[in-house]
Formats: structure tokens, sequence, C-alpha cells
């Protein structure tokens, strides 16, 4: 059942592979129309939502269930938060505890049947929370069974990516550092001119152009012209399609 969801999680890095991937692997595994993915950090307090990842989700059902903080506030989390336990919640025969004005904006945006379960990653200090909704039929505890085994995996996923996300947006922060001249530099290393290359474009000497680029291996951390290249490269293609609690 699970072959081809291991195999294919192997091939995703950024946030749109993991929406690919959960369209074309995880969907049919466990049948939904929209899924909704959080990731934060744990701390005393519990776990603070940093983004969500929203896959067909309807972006006004996450403006509705934000509380004056800027974090999420549904009670299926809240339910799950206190068990520890997938959550299944049908629209039919909603909770006795279930908010006026929550339910109000949960039928309203069509969200029906959903279930829900989440990682406590201590070992990380990570949490993520997966929301599926839009689930045909009637929920039962084989709805369950198959989040305890598809959740973890998706965590994991999720992690890396995040992992990776986060590298490439400290690499920018570092790249702030950088003066214009600098960073004029370096576009140009980017695009695999040698120094004396650099030099010819910019009117400057080959010297000046090694003192920039001496500067820009200290401001960045790297150790040589192959991995300032791959790394400057990997920036200009994620941060062209990644967006900045964030909605991705």
């Amino acid at each position: 059942m699970f072959d081809n969801l291991f195999l294919e999680a192997k091939s995703v890095q950024t946030i749109d592979d993991f929406k690919q991937w959960t369209r074309e692997i995880i969907r049919p595994l466990f049948p939904h129309e929209t899924l909704g993915c959080g990731y934060g950090r744990i701390h005393a307090g519990g776990v603070g939502i940093d983004g969500i990842v929203a896959i067909d989700y309807p972006i006004e059902h996450l403006k509705n269930i934000r509380n004056k903080a800027g974090g999420l506030d549904t009670p299926i989390l809240r339910r799950w938060l206190a068990t520890r336990e997938p959550q299944l919640f049908e629209e039919d025969s909603p909770w006795e505890d279930i908010p006026a004005q929550w339910l109000e904006h949960f039928q309203r945006n069509g969200m029906k049947n959903t279930a829900a379960h989440a990682v406590f990653d201590t070992a990380r200090c990570i949490g993520t929370y997966h929301s599926f909704h839009r689930i045909p039929g009637t929920l039962s505890e084989s709805h369950a069974d198959t989040l305890k085994l598809l959740v973890p995996i998706m965590h994991e996923v999720l992690c890396r990516v995040i992992g990776d996300l986060n590298e490439v947006t400290q690499f920018g922060t570092l790249l702030s550092t950088l003066s214009a001249r600098e960073r004029e530099v370096l576009g140009w290393v980017g695009q695999g001119k040698t120094n004396r290359e650099i030099a010819n474009v910019v009117f400057l000497s080959e010297i000046t152009v090694k003192h920039h680029l001496m500067k820009i291996f200290q401001k960045l951390g790297m150790n040589n012209r192959a991995q300032l290249v791959h790394r400057f490269v990997e920036y200009e293609e994620r941060t062209g399609s990644e967006c900045g609690l964030k909605v991705h």
C-alpha cells in the first residue's frame, strides 16, 4: 500500500513538490479534496504555528479560524492536543461543545467530513498538524488507523522541506550583508563567469574582482567557488516559487 508513497517521497524537495506529492500519492490512499498542513516550533506553552501548506484549501476558512494573536483556533486541533489521537469530525454530527461561529464558518466553506492528526517531534522541537477535509462517505476507525500510518511519513517529508526552506531563508539573510558591488560580482559568478570575464564586464581589475570574491566567501561562509555557485543558484530558483502566520 505504501511502497509508492516512500518511493515518491524521496523526490520531494520543495513546497510545490510536497503539494504535488499529496495530490498524486496521498489523495488516492486517503481520499479527500482539500488538505491543510501546519508546522511550528514546540515551546513551553505548546506549539507556535509558523506556517501552513494549503493544498486546494479555501484560504477564506484560514482567515475565519485565526485568533487575535494570529494563530489558528480550531476545536479539532484543541481536541487533538488533549488526546494526541486522530480526530474525526462530521459536519452532520458535530460535537456538543463545538462553537456555533466556528461551525458556521466550517459549513460555509464546505469543509464537510474532516480527519486530522499531528506529530509532536521533540527531537527536532517541531510540530506538524495535518487536516484532511471533504472526505467522501462516513468516517470510521479505519480512517483513524490510516492517519496513524500516513501522518508520521508526511511529518518527515514536511520537516525536510521546511528545513531546506529555512536554509534558503538563512542564505537570503546573509546575502543582505553584501555590498551592491559584491552582489553584482556574485550575480556574474552565478552565471559561470571567470574573474577575468567579470572584470571586463564591471570595469574592474581582476585583482579587485578577486578581492570582492574573497569578501563574499567570508560573508556567506562558503569555502569554494563551486559551493558558492550551487547555493546562489539554488536560492535564485527557490525564492521564485516559495512564499513567506506564512501560507504556502
